[in-house]
């Protein structure tokens, strides 16, 4: 158990979380697994050993091999690694032996899911992993939530945006599990109550955007290794993983903006600049309905 990651960014969803992950894996100092989303904490350790989650793992590496064979980048190094992750049964115990490759380095993991997790499961990881460092993306919930419905509903209904039923795609924003990904509030309660506030980066998704060299290099030194421009990629203000554009109906709009509204007058309070500006779109979308 002496092999455990040394931070995990835990969301949130369509808030530049993969992004990240390839960035992150530039720097010399860093480990990152060749999984970006392991979900260990909510689905492998408790779900049957041949799960679903287990099986889309394992399509995707068995893919990402293929290609990096044929492309001349095959690692035996992240083989070995998926041997591991896919054979041996899972425990605590297994899912630290999942950084040995980094011990030396800051390792750690990036799954979005992990920001909804049950209070139980958090101060579960604060017990295997009390001085785990936690990184937090955040992105106005209308557009995280508008990425996320293009991102996956056309793949749940096999059809276009625009061919869903107006009901279903609203019926969908309400959701427990899909408003639960834009409540940071709760997220962040949730995960405060285990870990203190110093042991957490919030970052957020404007930042990706217009200035991501200031935002890696100021992750970097919160991670601890070296804060240098030369491990910046050039690469890094190009977008990853984005979802179809598709703009959004002022109904839908509205609809997010009403959900949300509440636990944004909550959020200003506690960051700036970026959650005021959410806040206020929101009014505004609200009192234009009025």
């Amino acid at each position: 158990m002496d092999k455990l990651p040394k931070f995990m960014c835990i969301g949130a969803q369509r808030a530049g979380s993969t992004w990240l992950y390839q960035n992150l894996k530039m720097h010399k100092e860093i480990w990152l697994p060749p999984v970006k989303e392991l979900h260990y904490f909510d689905e492998l350790r408790a779900k049957p050993f041949l799960c679903e989650r287990y099986k889309h793992h394992l399509r995707r590496r068995i893919g990402a091999n293929k290609t990096a064979w044929r492309n001349g980048g095959w690692s035996l190094g992240d083989f070995l690694w998926d041997l591991k992750f896919f054979g041996l049964p899972r425990s605590d115990r297994w899912y630290s032996s999942l950084f040995a490759h980094g011990r030396k380095l800051a390792a750690g993991e990036v799954t979005p899911a992990y920001s909804i997790l049950p209070a139980s499961v958090v101060a579960e990881i604060k017990r295997v992993n009390p001085e785990l460092k936690i990184i937090f993306l955040m992105r106005d919930p209308i557009d995280r939530a508008w990425s996320q419905a293009c991102k996956d509903l056309p793949r749940v209904f096999k059809t276009s945006m625009s061919q869903i039923p107006r009901e279903r795609i609203i019926a969908w924003f309400n959701q427990e599990w899909c408003a639960s990904r834009s409540d940071y509030i709760r997220s962040l309660r949730t995960w405060l109550a285990h870990f203190p506030r110093s042991q957490f980066f919030f970052g957020f998704f404007e930042e990706i955007v217009t200035q991501p060299e200031d935002l890696l290099l100021r992750l970097f030194a919160f991670l601890g290794v070296e804060k240098s421009r030369k491990f910046v990629a050039p690469t890094a203000r190009q977008t990853i993983n984005a979802a179809e554009k598709a703009d959004i109906a002022p109904e839908y709009e509205y609809e997010l903006a009403r959900i949300y509204e509440p636990k944004l007058a909550i959020l200003k309070e506690v960051f700036e600049p970026y959650p005021e500006h959410w806040y206020q779109r929101c009014v505004t979308i609200l009192n234009r309905r009025n």
